[in-house]
């Protein structure tokens, strides 16, 4: 079997493993990166909420 793949793929057995695990790390990378934009824009808009809120209260004490 090694030497199939070998000489057929031009790569060895290890080779595929080493590759399944780097498309793994790639989707989980993908997948983290989505989420995080996802947190972010979330804070942004709860900041800004927020922020607004403080402002309309501090104009209605003076």
């Amino acid at each position: 079997m090694h030497s199939y793949f070998h000489d057929r793929f031009g790569f060895c057995i290890w080779d595929v493993g080493a590759l399944i695990i780097l498309i793994v790390m790639i989707i989980v990378l993908v997948v983290h990166m989505v989420r995080q934009k996802k947190r972010e824009q979330e804070f942004e808009e709860k900041l800004s909420a927020q922020m607004a809120e403080d402002t309309t209260r501090h104009e209605n004490r003076t």
